[in-house]
């Protein structure tokens, strides 16, 4: 019986790929993980989405990624705007994301995403920090 769980367990074991196999010492059980790789910048959406702060300040602070990044187009604050983030697009722009007018590849800013999301929170957010 051994035998056949460890030829199972081996033939798993090169046709998983890039799967990762966990048994439990007191069991036979295994259980699959997959590892989902994403890149910083879809990390760095998510971290605005989900209002993760401590990551994005994380990943601000050891030059990781910069304030001004762009994703497909748009840099990162556009996209908190976009998301209605007020405290996000605080956070980025204090790291520097406001120095230059953020704009986006078809030469929008982030007040007419901010007015065309119907973003409120951001729009006062973008409306203080340029005063």
């Amino acid at each position: 019986m051994k035998k056949i769980l460890l030829i199972a367990f081996s033939i798993s074991l090169t046709t998983l790929s890039a799967a990762e196999v966990i048994i439990a010492s007191d069991s036979l059980s295994i259980n699959i993980v997959e590892e989902k790789s994403s890149s910083i910048e879809e990390k760095a959406l998510i971290a605005i989405q989900t209002e993760n702060y401590a990551y994005m300040e994380q990943i601000l602070q050891s030059g990781t990624i910069s304030p001004r990044m762009v994703v497909d187009g748009k840099p990162l604050i556009i996209y908190a705007a976009i998301y209605d983030k007020a405290e996000m697009i605080l956070l980025l722009a204090s790291y520097g994301a406001m120095l230059v007018d953020p704009i986006c590849e078809e030469g929008k800013d982030i007040m007419e995403y901010a007015k065309e999301f119907n973003a409120i929170h951001a729009q006062a957010q973008i409306i203080i920090i340029k005063s």
